[in-house]
């Protein structure tokens, strides 16, 4: 097989699918690549313990490590078990600020000015984050530059200053993020469906000021004390370094860094719970943007690799879908249209369908989603359909791991998030293995039209039509965030 004509043509082939499905008239040169013939894609992901060497250092440190000579650059990246799903609904804002201020706020050796002076200089950086469900940090520096990188990466995890002046910069800057998050239509309903679906559980939380205006530097401090230890970490390289030689200087560096025993609270469990109604915002807006949706599947239901072949099909797949298809190219009701299904999620993800069109489109929009969603967990998709999906996930598949790095990140995080260290090895024969019956059978399962819940964000005065008949109506009302 000729991998590099398969990774140039494999964009290509999907776009010209992607036309010659959305219109009736295929032009000459869509017809002949459609009929291009390829061998099935054979390319075997890179593997720990041969191209990519894994290693524990003796205080637990996880290290993944992998050599790219092509240029002269080291990158690190770094996973830590920790995040606000371990947090109660008060103290939601700690890991976020911990996670901003741990880079911003200096270190011992290093002052705020002197660190961002230092990275300017060697023109390389240093990032820090904390997300909902894990710590990361990343670190990216000229080869010459290795050791004093890895100097500024190893304070950054393990000696962060936290200084006052940073964190009131950060809270000041989340401030003005809650004041101004009515601004963005697209923020607002996305807020507010989570919200919706998830409630006071962590994936749903909606951050207010009083969550934030009383965190102090202790809270940070002790935050990054709990979970912030080696055995608590793991780092993947990738770039240009020899492997022995930069065991060597992490083993130097991280070396005098003790291990603590971390007690892990318990994680809340997402109820699976439909909650359906047509829940509508009212805002003076030219258009109206809407989102249905409901509760899909955790990460490691068996049935993701139909699912994903299934909402391509429905929505995901752009031009070649059936939601945009039909809101978009028969009927011009919408710019934007698609569809998106969580499969990636430690709890259960969440199934969405969104479009922004004319308010005075806006029942015709629910009522083609509602027929979509109905049709096809009723009827098999066309072989075309089929294949266009399944040919897509094949031929996107080299393009994520189109770079050491993004191999060994991607190695790492299987064992992060406990997936078998033969998944992607398996991912190909997992989608090919999908059938067009399981594509039906699965959205039978997952979407139930009458589950759905829906939301409207429009001038409701625009809107024509009953929107009662897709569900019970509640009316909610978009309040101004309380920043005082």
């Amino acid at each position: 097989m000729k991998k590099a004509l398969i990774s140039v043509l494999g964009p290509v082939i999907i776009l010209a699918f992607t036309y010659s499905f959305a219109s009736d008239l295929i032009s000459p040169g869509a017809k002949i690549i459609e009929n291009m013939k390829f061998p099935e894609l054979n390319w075997q992901v890179p593997e720990v313990g041969k191209q990519v060497t894994r290693t524990v250092l003796p205080k637990g440190l996880i290290l993944y490590l992998m050599e790219d000579h092509e240029l002269p650059l080291v990158n690190a990246n770094v996973m830590i078990r920790a995040g606000s799903i371990y947090d109660s609904r008060d103290r939601m804002a700690v890991a976020g600020i911990t996670g901003t201020v741990m880079r911003t706020g200096g270190t011992k050796s290093f002052s705020p000015d002197s660190l961002n002076t230092l990275l300017e200089f060697i023109s390389g950086s240093v990032e820090c984050d904390i997300s909902t469900e894990v710590g990361s940090a990343s670190m990216s520096v000229m080869a010459k530059d290795l050791d004093i990188g890895l100097k500024i990466l190893y304070e950054v995890l393990r000696y962060p200053k936290f200084d006052t002046a940073k964190i009131n910069l950060e809270k000041s800057q989340i401030r003005d993020g809650i004041r101004r998050r009515n601004d963005r239509p697209g923020r607002i309903i996305g807020r507010e469906f989570s919200h919706l679906i998830y409630g006071d559980h962590p994936y749903g939380r909606i951050l207010e000021w009083s969550d934030v205006m009383n965190i102090s530097r202790d809270d940070l401090v002790a935050y990054h004390e709990k979970y912030y230890h080696p055995n608590n970490i793991m780092i993947a390289f990738s770039g240009d370094f020899d492997t022995k030689s930069l065991l060597k200087k992490v083993k130097n560096i991280f070396g005098d860094w003790p291990i603590a025993e971390i007690v892990f609270p318990p994680m809340p469990e997402v109820e699976y719970k439909a909650k359906p109604g047509v829940f509508v915002i009212n805002k003076n807006l030219t258009q109206a943007n809407i989102t249905v949706g409901c509760l899909g599947i955790k990460r490691d239901n068996p049935y993701r690799y139909a699912i994903a072949l299934m909402n391509f099909t429905l929505g995901g797949g752009s031009f070649t879908s059936r939601l945009t298809g039909r809101v978009r190219s028969d009927e011009g009701l919408a710019y934007s249209v698609g569809s998106s299904f969580g499969t990636n999620s430690r709890d259960y993800g969440t199934f969405q369908a969104h479009a922004q069109t004319k308010t005075n489109s806006t029942y015709r929009v629910l009522q083609i989603f509602k027929e979509e969603f109905e049709k096809i967990g009723r009827d098999l998709a066309t072989e075309h359909e089929f294949e266009t999906a399944r040919d897509a996930y094949i031929n996107n598949f080299v393009f994520q791991f189109d770079s050491p790095e993004e191999v060994v990140n991607r190695l790492m995080s299987l064992e992060y998030d406990n997936f078998p260290p033969d998944y992607y090895r398996k991912y190909l024969d997992n989608i090919r293995a999908v059938t067009i019956e399981d594509m039906r059978r699965v959205a039978e399962k997952y979407l139930k039209p009458a589950e759905m819940t829906i939301v409207v964000l429009a001038d409701t005065s625009q809107i024509s039509g009953d929107l009662r008949d897709f569900g019970q109506i509640q009316y909610m009302t978009l309040e101004e965030p309380k920043v005082d």
